[in-house]
């Protein structure tokens, strides 16, 4: 009796619900709690008009917080009601979730336990759970935060790419920029997957408030925005002009590389690292190389050159400002015939309106990218994901501020 009532309380049972035995199975170290239903009435969990009890289901089973370090379970039949206008239907447990195999107490704590390790595997192990189990908990919780999600006002966002696993399979990630989150999440990269996570993500009311977008220069992006959100601004971002910049160096150093070997010079071998990296961040060994190679005022110094100047644009405080400094900076990289600075300068212009923009809204890629770095840790403390949508729920979970946990009651 003593057990029946401890138990009784532990659960935050009221009438009519009873424990009515407590098993406990010291071999396999499982206590087994059974609850009953001590009424005639329920009521319909669709509408919550009175019924009397119709039948009841096959016993269920509910994993529950450990007891003294042993697995506890809960098992009832749950009472059915025949509604009017639904039909036969399950009542409400107070103890659990429609549809859920563990109690709100246990999902509460597997919930706390991810958020804190980072970790599945390690977390399905402390709970002796499945893996199957704790990604069932955690699908659950994101649907319930998404559920949750208020009309907030968002006026900058950003989409980017993030690579899923080897090969070219990528997902496209749209994030609130003030707010530090994950938005939601899309399979590809393709236009119609971008335009596809925009609606989903964005109610019309949101779509219409919108003043910009930060993204990449990626053809596929920049059309669903379009589409999409004709009356938002793309603003392409510093931190992916830098990268096209910073590959344009790279090209420029491969070339000279080569022609530099044909006559035995190996000045510019395994230097790539040293014209990406900030001279602040270099060893003094690195320092000392990369100061050597600037003093032969090689091609692929002055294009490094070129690059580190273009930081000035993004300090302009006006449209014009912006607009002479560009003018002008592309004219010196055309009298030194730095071809592949030309390139990417020329790729600039075609998008000149996004990259105006910047200057405009001054918002960039920053949060997108501090996601991606979020995210990367994901796949990597998860060892990679097969399936598109496990890696979109944990991807939510970790990084989409949602609401996830359950409610204590029902």
């Amino acid at each position: 009796m003593k057990d029946k009532e401890l138990f009784k309380q532990i659960l935050g049972l009221s009438h009519p619900w009873e424990v009515s035995k407590v098993d406990l199975d010291i071999a396999n170290e499982e206590v087994e709690i059974e609850i009953i239903y001590k009424s005639k009435k329920g009521f319909c969990p669709e509408c919550e008009v009175e019924y009397d009890i119709y039948d009841h289901r096959e016993k269920r089973r509910w994993r529950h917080l450990d007891t003294c370090q042993m697995k506890t379970y809960i098992v009832c039949k749950v009472p059915r009601i025949k509604c009017k206008e639904h039909g036969v239907k399950t009542i409400k447990v107070p103890w659990a979730e429609k549809s859920s195999r563990t109690t709100l107490l246990f999902e509460r704590f597997a919930i706390e336990l991810l958020l804190a390790s980072k970790n599945q595997s390690k977390t399905a192990q402390f709970l002796r759970i499945s893996f199957d189990m704790l990604h069932h908990i955690m699908s659950k919780a994101v649907e319930r935060g998404l559920s949750r999600r208020t009309e907030e006002d968002i006026k900058y966002i950003g989409i980017d790419e993030k690579s899923m696993k080897r090969g070219h399979t990528y997902v496209s990630v749209l994030s609130d920029s003030e707010r530090r989150r994950v938005i939601d999440v899309s399979e590809g990269r393709t236009t119609s997957s971008a335009s596809s996570l925009i609606n989903k993500g964005l109610t019309e009311k949101q779509k219409e408030g919108l003043k910009a977008v930060s993204m990449d220069m990626w053809k596929a992006f920049i059309k669903a925005v379009q589409k999409e959100l004709p009356n938002a601004s793309i603003v392409h971002d510093k931190f992916h002009i830098m990268k096209y910049l910073n590959d344009g160096v790279d090209k420029t150093r491969r070339e000279e590389a080569r022609k530099l070997q044909k006559s035995n010079d190996k000045t510019l071998v395994k230097s790539k690292y040293l014209f990406l990296k900030n001279p602040e961040n270099m060893t003094d060994k690195q320092l000392s190389r990369f100061r050597k190679i600037q003093e032969l005022n090689l091609i692929t110094s002055q294009a490094w050159a070129a690059k580190e100047n273009f930081k000035e644009f993004f300090r302009s405080e006006t449209i014009n400002d912006a607009k002479f400094f560009f003018a002008e900076w592309y004219q010196d990289i055309k009298e030194r015939s730095l071809n592949k600075m030309i390139k990417v300068a020329k790729m600039l212009i075609a998008h000149s309106d996004g990259l105006l923009n910047y200057i405009r809204y001054q918002i960039d890629n920053s949060v997108a990218e501090w996601l991606n770095g979020k995210i990367q840790e994901i796949k990597t403390v998860g060892r990679g994901f097969r399936k598109f949508e496990n890696f979109r729920i944990a991807i939510l979970f970790f990084l989409g501020k949602l609401d996830l946990f359950p409610q204590e009651s029902q």
